[in-house]
């Protein structure tokens, strides 16, 4: 064998880089590959290293270890349950779910504020269609006091409970909309700081 054939072989038992040509070479000729062999089992010893190479037919070994393998039928045990339950987890943590929660407060919220309005502001011949509210027969002051010495009338007292109920469903329509408005706010820093992030 020339000295040009020993070289790349050595080179190839260091693990360098090798030629095309030499890798053809090498695989259609069994003598250069029993040479290659030996030169990496002297490398090893030279590197007192405790392992020794692997030998060419390594493949067909681990072939035959692998046919005597037994082989594990897995079996699909999930119910029906546990299939829709996992589905439904993983559609609640894609991104699309919180533009849909954010449409549906600010429906809810617009709702709420046309149905409020829409129930305070009735023209005055609605009022007759509407049945009379419901007389209460506990004294307000918290004892019975003649009709002649009460101070307020019948007509007063249901229009200051209207108006309380006025003012207090008009407080919860403004905390809806702070609320709302305070979410949008959030999710525009959230999406300013994702574009950022994409950005960098």
């Amino acid at each position: 064998m020339s000295s040009e054939k020993q070289e790349w072989l050595s080179a190839a038992s260091d693990n360098r880089q090798i030629s095309d040509s030499e890798l053809d070479l090498l695989l259609q000729q069994p003598e250069l590959q029993q040479k290659l062999e030996r030169y990496q089992l002297a490398a090893a010893v030279f590197r007192r290293e405790n392992t020794v190479p692997l030998p060419a037919d390594f493949s067909a070994d681990i072939a035959a270890l692998l046919q005597d393998e037994p082989t594990y039928q897995l079996t699909q045990s999930r119910s029906l349950v546990q299939k829709v339950s996992a589905g439904i987890r993983y559609a609640a943590n894609g991104s699309w779910l919180k533009p849909v929660a954010q449409g549906a407060v600010a429906a809810s919220v617009a709702l709420f504020a046309v149905l409020g309005v829409q129930q305070y502001q009735q023209p005055a011949g609605q009022d007759l269609m509407l049945p009379s509210p419901v007389l209460q027969t506990n004294p307000i002051g918290g004892f019975a006091t003649p009709v002649s010495l009460s101070s307020s009338t019948a007509d007063s007292r249901f229009a200051e409970q209207e108006q309380q109920a006025m003012q207090e469903q008009q407080r919860r329509l403004q905390a809806l909309l702070q609320a709302h408005r305070q979410q949008v706010r959030v999710m525009e820093q959230q999406q300013a700081k994702t574009e950022q992030d994409n950005e960098q």
